[in-house]
């Protein structure tokens, strides 16, 4: 769920402000799902290494409903061996100091506050309610409440934006000191409402001078790059760089890039990758997609996570 739907966004996410009612049931079957999925782990032996709250905003949710699905997690899961812990806190007009204070106590030790840009018109222009201002209190209270390990997600080549304005936003980004800045380079998906409104001016978008632009400023303060992906209709034919600091590089950014390490997923849109690095299969098990399907077809998709023993009993 998120607050709003950006305009270059093709994610199976839901707009809060249309399916507020979906959210009680969905938390509900999404918190049984844990159990279930957990059960299944504990049977296999399986270890958490790490967990990924993500995917649309989580910090959407109440601050009893995070607690809650976050609870469930740690009441069900072996969490002795789990080395990180990310929740996507992506909008900064989610954010509340009592939600933060929920994430930490729950065991989160990383959180995603992503601004996408600096400039309130450029805001304006992709469909997202916060401001600037809002990011920079967001992430002084992510900091205040003793958040260590914060990534800012930004994107290069987004409507109305320009090479001076990106310029802005890398520096002062780079003045507040992240742990990771992961600069997007724009991809207009085919499902994006930005690909149906008829205005391919933002093809024309130099995204190439503000990748250029925030590598050559990163590498100067001490950043590196530590993972890399492309993804279909991008600006400039680029890509996706995660930047860290030293020693501040995510585990699960890297194990979710390299196919090297099983995920679980869970929740609507949940895409499970099941890795056999000696016999060097990999399957997925897949959810259903919208928060609809999922509260209305949960049984029969629980049912898939059987799978999941399937697939380990192939190995023996």
């Amino acid at each position: 769920f998120c607050p709003t739907r950006c305009s270059y966004c093709s994610f199976v996410s839901q707009s809060i402000e249309g399916c507020m009612k979906l959210i009680p049931e969905y938390v509900n079957k999404l918190c049984e799902e844990i159990v279930y999925t957990a059960k299944i782990t504990e049977k296999l032996g399986l270890k958490l290494d790490t967990v990924y709250f993500g995917g649309g905003t989580p910090t959407t949710l109440t601050a009893a409903q995070l607690d809650r699905v976050m609870k469930v997690i740690a009441n069900n899961f072996d969490m002795s061996t789990v080395r990180e812990y990310t929740v996507e806190a992506g909008r900064p007009d989610t954010i509340t100091e009592e939600k933060l204070k929920v994430l930490k106590a729950n065991g989160c030790g990383r959180v995603s506050i992503n601004p996408q840009t600096l400039n309130d018109s450029v805001l304006e222009a992709i469909g997202r309610k916060h401001t600037t201002a809002q990011f920079f209190d967001s992430f002084d209270l992510a900091r205040k409440v003793g958040f260590d390990s914060i990534n800012t997600d930004i994107i290069a080549g987004l409507p109305t934006d320009t090479v001076e304005s990106f310029e802005n936003t890398i520096d002062k980004l780079i003045e507040l000191a992240p742990e990771n800045i992961t600069v997007h380079t724009l991809s207009i998906k085919r499902a994006a409402r930005l690909n149906h409104s008829g205005d391919r001016e933002v093809l024309k978008n130099p995204a190439d001078k503000m990748v250029e632009y925030a590598t050559k400023r990163l590498l100067e303060s001490g950043y590196l790059p530590y993972y890399l992906y492309r993804q279909k209709n991008m600006l400039e034919n680029l890509e996706n760089i995660g930047w860290t600091k030293q020693g501040h590089e995510s585990l699960y950014n890297i194990y979710i890039m390299e196919e090297v390490q099983t995920i679980l997923a869970m929740g609507a849109g949940g895409s499970t990758k099941l890795v056999d690095k000696e016999g060097g299969r990999l399957e997925r098990v897949f959810n259903y997609k919208f928060p609809l399907e999922y509260n209305k077809h949960f049984e029969l998709m629980l049912k898939r996570k059987n799978e999941i023993e399937e697939f380990y009993a192939k190995e023996k």
